[in-house]
């Protein structure tokens, strides 16, 4: 007797075609859960702007939503309004539900789980505070926003952080429960002939070759220390080294920082190479550099430092920030303080440093986990749960 598929969803805000590190996440959750034997996955998101269509090898289930103004292509989503929609969850029949977020999806992940008598997963990913705070400027606000977000987590079955300094973040909002580890993971393979993948990279953004290429991959916003790379870049030029900066991705920094890059004389220096969203050529242009610039302490575990080190490019980060959770200065990566004279003088150590290419390698021995791996312990932590659960 065959055993009975397992159904499963996935719950979030925003979808594709959107890409940050938790549509990633969840992309790669649903693709290898859909593949994996007697297993099936859907995901549930708002709708996508006019014109984008789903094309995925697992159902995509969309709710009524409108724009986040202040960060496109972001949506926020409506699902009780969308008549559809609420239709076809009362045909779906999950054995367990995984939010990756606690707003509108994460409340439609929990409605669905008290419905379905199944239990619900919740993952925290982002400092909501810090989210909530530069969008509204008001603290009283973000703190009454919290305690809600806190209050969600609490009536999860099981609550997830990508590391400990997330589960320490949580903590400190409030929440008090049991947290499981789960890390984030990688799917890119470096690509075989990596100095023509330099030479492509340098063509198609009219790089110098010859230059040490530092990059930077994510949403430009200013909580993630955009500005500080740019004021070690301006301090790098006074020193007389050469350097080119790649810049890719948007955001509602972009026009700012393109700004400030006039100001401080970078523009022979610095490009802005707008979205990327080819993962093979993503993966090309990790390749060809030569440094990670990743000075945020607002990112938690992120996906783009995995992505680095998988094509062999050590990062540099904030030493003690969740984003540089267990590495190592010098070995796995380097590290300085949140300042742009710290940033500018690792940037230099770490260009003169012989030993660069072996940091490369140790952070994708260390740093680069790839996916297949993470959802098989994901499969195993849902099926503990299940076998836990009470059959009443």
């Amino acid at each position: 007797m065959n055993s009975p598929v397992l159904v499963l969803g996935q719950y979030i805000d925003s979808y594709l075609p959107a890409v940050d590190g938790v549509v990633v996440t969840v992309q790669n959750y649903a693709r290898h859960l859909n593949r994996a034997p007697q297993s099936s996955c859907y995901v549930a998101s708002s709708d996508p702007p006019r014109g984008y269509q789903d094309s995925t090898e697992f159902p995509v289930i969309r709710y009524h939503s409108v724009p986040v103004f202040s960060r496109p292509p972001y949506r926020f989503g409506i699902p009780l309004l969308d008549m559809e929609f609420m239709a076809t969850q009362h045909h779906l029949v999950p054995n367990l539900v995984h939010a990756h977020s606690p707003f509108a999806a994460g409340l439609e992940a929990l409605r669905m789980a008290r419905m379905r008598r199944i239990p619900l997963v919740a993952s925290f990913h982002s400092k909501y505070y810090d989210d909530i705070y530069a969008a509204t400027g008001n603290r009283i606000l973000a703190e009454r926003a919290v305690e809600i977000i806190v209050a969600f987590y609490r009536q999860a079955d099981a609550v997830w952080t990508v590391n400990r300094g997330t589960a320490g973040t949580l903590r400190d909002y409030g929440y008090q429960g049991e947290i499981t580890i789960m890390p984030n993971g990688t799917d890119f393979s470096p690509p075989d002939d990596p100095a023509q993948a330099r030479l492509t990279v340098c063509r198609r953004y009219q790089l110098d070759a010859s230059k040490p290429i530092l990059l930077f991959v994510g949403q430009q916003i200013l909580q993630k220390n955009l500005m500080m790379i740019l004021e070690a870049c301006r301090i790098m030029k006074d020193q007389r080294r050469s350097f080119s900066l790649l810049l890719v991705g948007e955001g509602n920094a972009t026009d700012a920082l393109k700004a400030r890059c006039n100001q401080l004389g970078l523009q022979d220096e610095v490009t802005f190479a707008g979205p990327e969203k080819d993962r093979a050529r993503l993966c090309e242009i990790y390749t060809a550099a030569d440094l990670f610039v990743f000075p945020s302490v607002y990112d938690n575990a992120p996906l783009v430092v995995r992505e680095a080190a998988m094509a062999g490019c050590p990062s540099v980060m904030v030493a003690g920030s969740n984003a540089a959770e267990d590495c190592r200065d010098g070995v796995d990566a380097y590290l300085c303080q949140a300042q742009a004279q710290s940033l500018a003088g690792t940037l230099i150590r770490a260009l003169d440093d012989p030993q660069r290419a072996l940091v490369g390698l140790q952070a994708r021995e260390h740093l680069a986990l790839p996916w297949e791996q993470v959802v098989q312990r994901v499969l195993a932590q849902y099926h503990d749960l299940l076998d836990a659960w009470p059959r009443s």
